[in-house]
């Protein structure tokens, strides 16, 4: 019961603070609700993710695997996939009025660490100097390709939501 009583009172305070609650945003519409503590940018496909979710200063970026504009997989070299990927995590980051930048914490998925030396050099020149920590292991990934990239990104005082 102690348990119970202290998760009210924790909910309780989270509501009087404007923790915790949720509006929406889908990328392809312009279904808006008053930005709150979390948005969410809902992306153009039925999967059940958001394409990004930003809690507070903080922006959360889904894996994201080569994809064209279209939303067809990038089939092709590792600098080819790896630029797709990236242009996808670009558009992204610009719905939030964010860049590559603002970036602080990569989790990079390889299919094949044999693929590291390629990937890196396409990698750093795209990032500039703005490298941010960043994890990288290898694993089979959906859709047959050879990389994924999940970012999180810092956005400080500009991070408040804009109204859509």
């Amino acid at each position: 019961m102690r348990f119970f009583a202290s998760a009210r009172h924790a909910l309780l305070a989270c509501s009087l603070l404007g923790l915790g609650a949720s509006s929406a945003y889908a990328a392809d519409t312009s279904k808006t609700a008053e930005p709150t503590a979390i948005k969410r940018y809902l992306g153009d496909s039925t999967m059940p993710f958001s394409r990004a979710v930003q809690a507070g200063d903080f922006l959360f970026l889904s894996g994201q695997i080569p994809l064209n504009e279209k939303g067809e997989i990038v089939r092709g070299s590792i600098e080819d996939q790896t630029n797709a990927t990236l242009d996808r995590i670009e558009e992204t980051l610009a719905l939030a009025g964010a860049n590559l930048s603002h970036v602080v914490k990569a989790t990079v998925y390889l299919s094949d660490i044999a693929l590291y030396d390629q990937f890196n050099k396409t990698y750093k020149e795209r990032l500039g100097s703005n490298f941010p920590t960043r994890s990288l292991v290898q694993a089979k990934l959906a859709g047959g390709v050879d990389v994924e990239i999940e970012f999180q990104a810092w956005m400080g005082d500009k991070a408040r939501p804009a109204k859509q």
